[in-house]
């Protein structure tokens, strides 16, 4: 059994072996935790639309068994008094709306946990905004947000947040603005929708403000972004530029739906 650990870059290899049938008859594939949970979820997410290849892999990783229970229930787990890492699946309403209390004592518990950490309050206060406003867009645009979870991870060096659908992806999202309706592939889609001003629906609506300046603010606080989506991703990272961060743009193997992560290395606390 080969063992690899749990990278993007292998997140996205195994799901080229998967999309292309070539798991099935080989030895299995044994994963071991990176210290991040967005390959996690995304290895998730590809095991769910390429079921039989996926058979073939084994995650080695308690928050990866978690995260499976959960998907297959619907329950949260991460909530408990020491727990440092957790999921929230999402149902068909938002839970913001339909279980407040228990959405609420999730999050309070992500922020408190890593304010217990020693993380900058300021910092993670406005990390769990950012990922409120992700966990939205997701009954907003993504066409299927049963399908989606939301999901933290603490350090004593680092918070992580992912928000991850299986749902119709960036490129038609975009495809249904007629000033977007020729946009080309779902690379072109993920660089347009990180911009202002940009959404499924028409520019004097008013939507898609605001996304712009969430991310850079987000690369401006030692983040690193990943956004990925049909078969493309856009990384995003810091650079000695506070204001300035530096894109790449990646094709890989097609995934279903958005996966965004957001990675953001401690900050000492004021």
């Amino acid at each position: 059994m080969a063992s690899i650990q749990a990278d993007f870059a292998v997140a996205d290899d195994i799901l080229l072996e998967a999309a292309s049938k070539r798991l099935t008859g080989r030895d299995s594939v044994s994963i071991e935790r990176s210290g991040r949970i967005g390959p996690l979820v995304e290895i998730a997410m590809a095991s769910v639309q390429f079921e039989q290849q996926y058979r073939r892999v084994a995650v080695n990783s308690k928050f990866s068994a978690d995260l499976t229970e959960a998907m297959r229930t619907g329950k949260p787990f991460g909530n408990g008094f020491k727990d440092c890492a957790g999921a929230f699946p999402l149902g068909s309403n938002n839970p913001i709306i339909v279980t407040a209390a228990i959405w609420d004592q999730w999050t309070v518990h992500a922020e408190n946990i890593a304010k217990a950490k020693g993380l900058n309050p300021q910092l993670i206060a406005a990390l769990m905004g950012a990922m409120v406003e992700i966990q939205d867009n997701v009954y907003e645009h993504s066409g299927a947000p049963q399908t989606g979870v939301v999901a933290y991870a603490v350090t004593p060096g680092s918070f992580e947040f992912v928000v991850a659908d299986r749902g119709i992806g960036v490129l038609q999202t975009l495809r249904q603005n007629p000033a977007y309706a020729d946009i080309p592939d779902a690379g072109a889609a993920l660089q347009e929708m990180v911009k202002d001003g940009v959404s499924r629906f028409p520019a004097e609506t008013g939507h898609g403000k605001g996304f712009n300046q969430l991310f850079r603010a987000l690369v401006g606080q030692n983040a690193e972004l990943r956004f990925r989506s049909g078969d493309h991703a856009l990384t995003m990272r810091p650079t000695a530029d506070p204001l300035r961060g530096e894109s790449v743009l990646a094709q890989v193997a097609s995934l279903n739906g958005l996966a965004i992560s957001v990675f953001c290395r401690s900050q000492t606390a004021n």
